[in-house]
């Protein structure tokens, strides 16, 4: 159950409650106006002490309940009349920020009246760093911008083909900018080659060629200009002993390689994977992997690891935390069956914690179906798990 609640200040709590009472206390004002008029009119002698009283008791939260609502109403209509000025539909060509947008274009302000997006109308472009972009333009806010600058685009779809930061970029494809204003994203147009600067095992770096595939998204890198962040490989690199498959995604991070599919054979911490096998490394440590779907099963962690097995290392040890078996599979671990989802305890330096057993099974002297979830404790209930 979350524990996430909502804390209203006391004055708002009354306040709201002023508002929520004005029917109430409206009626019990006009019932006692309409009480004191026709008393009045039948008897002007009677004295009316006891509607005086209940008036004055009622009249504070009326007045209070009406101004507050009064206010609220105000604050509405303010807010309609500054949103109807913030989002508008251009009924003829104009000039915002520096940006000039066709008839049509549904046009969106920032708080501070700066553009924030433009949505062209069917068939419209503009012209923005020599290129044509097209549908929904956003623009950045000028105090993340260099220089405050207005009008600086940060997302768009290319009307057509463009080289970009010297990257060619594919018509019809998004575009995404840094705040910086560099190239962050777009799709290749072309295959294209693109540098990466990869650490070595010295300490020191070198830096390669990679050539990315077309068709595809490419994504450079936020802290060095124009190197690669990410991309589908055009053809095989290799990075020390370790070989990236073509028409495989790579990843590099901090001059590291984040994430690659291998083409040969390769160690990956503990395990020797074979090719086809996808990686993923956290600060240059062996992260996540994926087996190959078709092939011979995989020896690590002491199991048997059938095609298609997906799993995670714990942070910074060379043991299990999970492992994802396909349901057809299995892996046995402490003599039983195991498949689907399987945690290891990385406390216990990667000892068994739970999964689900393959097939119906004897645990404890008690038989136990197929898909049941057993512990570790299950397993060993004498030893306490």
């Amino acid at each position: 159950m979350s524990d996430i609640g909502f804390i209203f200040p006391f004055w708002l709590t009354v306040a709201l409650a002023l508002v929520l009472a004005l029917p109430v206390t409206t009626v019990i004002m006009a019932g006692l106006g309409v009480a004191a008029y026709r008393i009045r009119r039948r008897d002007r002698t009677r004295r009316l002490t006891g509607l005086k009283w209940s008036a004055i008791i009622v009249a504070p939260f009326w007045f209070g309940g009406l101004a507050l609502g009064g206010w609220m109403l105000v604050a509405t209509i303010w807010g309609q009349i500054d949103e109807a000025k913030r989002y508008f539909t251009l009924d003829k060509a104009a000039e915002i920020d520096g940006v000039a947008l066709p008839a049509g274009t549904r046009v969106e302000l920032d708080e501070n009246r700066v553009l924030k997006v433009a949505e062209l109308p069917d068939g419209a472009a503009l012209t923005l760093r020599g290129a044509s972009w097209q549908g929904k333009v956003e623009f950045a806010e000028p105090a993340h911008a260099p220089n405050a600058a207005h009008g600086q685009i940060t997302d768009g779809t290319l009307a057509a083909s463009t080289a970009i930061d010297g990257i060619p970029c594919r018509a019809g494809g998004r575009v995404t900018f840094f705040w910086g204003g560099q190239l962050m994203s777009c799709t290749l147009s072309q295959n294209t080659e693109i540098a990466a600067t990869i650490a070595k095992a010295d300490g020191g770096t070198q830096a390669q060629k990679l050539r990315c595939l077309a068709g595809d998204t490419i994504e450079l890198d936020g802290l060095r200009a124009g190197e690669l962040g990410g991309c589908r490989l055009a053809e095989a690199a290799e990075f020390g002993d370790i070989a990236c498959a073509a028409g495989e995604r790579i990843l590099v991070s901090t001059g590291q390689v984040a994430a690659c599919t291998f083409a040969k054979p390769a160690r990956f911490g503990p395990l020797s994977l074979p090719a086809g096998s996808s990686v993923t490394y956290y600060d240059g440590r062996p992260s996540n992997f994926r087996l190959p779907a078709q092939g011979s099963p995989v020896d690590g962690f002491g199991l048997s690891l059938p095609p298609g097995t997906e799993g995670a290392f714990c942070y910074r040890k060379d043991a299990p935390e999970r492992l994802t078996v396909g349901r057809t599979a299995c892996v046995v671990v402490e003599g039983v069956k195991l498949t689907g989802f399987i945690e290891f305890d990385c406390s216990a330096d990667g000892a068994y914690k739970s999964g689900m057993l393959f097939e119906d099974t004897m645990v404890s002297g008690k038989w136990r179906q197929r898909g049941d979830l057993v512990s570790r404790e299950d397993l060993f209930p004498q030893k306490g798990g």
